[in-house]
């Protein structure tokens, strides 16, 4: 008898042994590939969303940096086995990769955060499928270095002033911001959609020191000092003045372009509900009010109360909301961007 009952007790702590084995397996094997951006932008994300989550589930997430032209190229050519599994991309890109049937349908009951996203950062299929959420709003204008620049630029045209000849950077179609621009320089030279000579003709004039594929890159830039003025987005600048660079950011009078970084789950995951649950956790406030806080970005997330001093900052100013953004007909401009990007290589950075 107690021969059997030994042998029943050995039996039961094998199994359970065994268990706890292969949960620490499962647990251990539970990962994603998320795709962000580098530079402040990616050690935002990283610090706000990313380690919480890792800390808080146990999931472990390898970082893909790239900029969204970068990342879609990547999710195109991994379309059907995908490595990624949850990606960032920005307004207008984000378009193109559910126009491609690179991402999948977010379902709100597994991603409960989506009832808590602002109406205009959750982005729907023709068919009322949420395939988006945004996680924060920018807006592109005028940097300048204070010590170098005795008048502060008002205008966009303020950048073709011999003060700053060779010493301005600007995006290139590789940045999301890039062709957004060019669309609103051709537009204010007095060209269209249709006919960008203008705005290649104002480009030409325009003595560059850099076109900045990565904000990264645009930031290097002024921290070296190779430019002292240019189109840069509103989060870095300020937070290179919070580092004791003499940079500022100003509105232009024209508009300041605007967009989104959104968080999407790649269609085809092997980790659906890991992502589900990485997606849900990303929107909510706490990851939010970090987000805004830290880049002052515009909350898309609702409920959201900002620092004074991020509240200050924030894309929309202090008292505003996402209504006072300008922003794009993302499906005019993704209809025309492959001819406006080689219109800009060609005719402008190619020059």
């Amino acid at each position: 008898m107690k021969s059997i009952k030994k042998e029943l007790s050995i039996g039961a702590a094998t199994s359970a042994i065994a268990l706890a084995a292969f949960t620490m397996q499962a647990q251990a094997a539970e990962s994603l590939t998320v795709a962000f951006y580098g530079g402040s932008w990616g050690e935002a994300i990283q610090s706000c969303m990313v380690d919480p989550f890792v800390a808080s589930t146990g999931i472990q997430v390898t970082p893909e940096p790239g900029v969204s032209s970068v990342t879609l190229a990547k999710l195109k050519q991994q379309k059907g086995d995908p490595v990624i599994d949850v990606a960032w991309l920005d307004g207008g890109v984000s378009e193109l990769a559910a126009a491609d049937d690179l991402v999948a349908a977010l379902d709100p009951a597994k991603v409960p955060g989506v009832s808590g996203v602002i109406d205009e950062g959750v982005y729907r299929t023709a068919d009322g499928q949420v395939y988006a959420l945004s996680t924060g709003y920018y807006s592109l204008g005028l940097v300048y270095n204070t010590d170098d620049v005795k008048n502060p630029p008002e205008s966009w045209w303020d950048l073709w002033g011999p003060d700053y000849a060779g010493l301005v950077t600007l995006p290139s179609p590789a940045n999301a911001m890039g062709v957004p621009l060019f669309v609103l320089i051709n537009q204010l030279a007095g060209g269209t959609m249709d006919n960008f000579d203008p705005g290649v003709a104002k480009m030409n004039e325009l003595e560059v020191s850099s076109y900045f594929d990565a904000s990264g890159n645009a930031t290097n830039s002024f921290q070296s000092g190779e430019v002292i003025a240019g189109a840069h987005y509103a989060n870095a600048a300020w937070a290179m003045a919070d580092k004791g660079l003499p940079l500022r950011y100003a509105v232009p009078k024209e508009g300041a372009p605007s967009g989104d970084i959104r968080v999407h789950i790649v269609k085809g995951t092997k980790s659906m509900e890991a992502a589900e649950k990485f997606v849900d956790f990303v929107v909510a406030k706490e990851q939010a009010t970090c987000m805004t806080n830290r880049l002052y970005v515009g909350p898309a997330t609702a409920g959201i109360t900002p620092t004074p001093e991020a509240q200050e900052r924030l894309p929309w100013g202090a008292d505003g909301s996402v209504k006072n953004l300008a922003l794009f007909d993302w499906d005019e401009i993704n209809a025309n961007r492959d001819r406006i990007t080689e219109i800009f290589n060609q005719k402008v950075a190619g020059k």
